[in-house]
């Protein structure tokens, strides 16, 4: 699935605790590496769910925590901004993720 995953438009379904997330974790990871001036942005629904994923990211594949950040709720506008240009790895909710780039701070120039 990783492969195929890789190479093409891929959706994932499997049951809780079947990898879908190391699954997501490698070909961000490879992405990460080959494209080196390349942002990735890893949405999931809820704020527990967000932090969950950016820890089993950094400990599945060791993806550079300098690199990444969780956005959520919690984090101000401002500080968005800064990160959207100085980051390489997104952890947002959907609801963070529209609302920076209704606001410009998440334009396609730098997303």
């Amino acid at each position: 699935m990783v492969e195929k995953a890789l190479f093409t438009n891929t959706l994932v379904a499997l049951p809780t605790g079947l990898g879908k997330t190391f699954i997501a974790a490698v070909v961000m990871y490879n992405y990460f590496r080959w494209f080196p001036e390349g942002k990735i942005v890893f949405t999931a629904p809820s704020r527990p769910l967000v932090t969950q994923q950016i820890e089993a990211c950094h400990n599945v594949v060791g993806i550079p925590q300098e690199w990444a950040v969780d956005m959520i709720g919690s984090n101000s506008p401002s500080d968005r901004s800064v990160y959207w240009k100085s980051k390489r790895v997104f952890f947002v909710t959907p609801q963070v993720l529209d609302n920076d780039i209704q606001s410009g701070d998440a334009s396609y120039d730098i997303c």
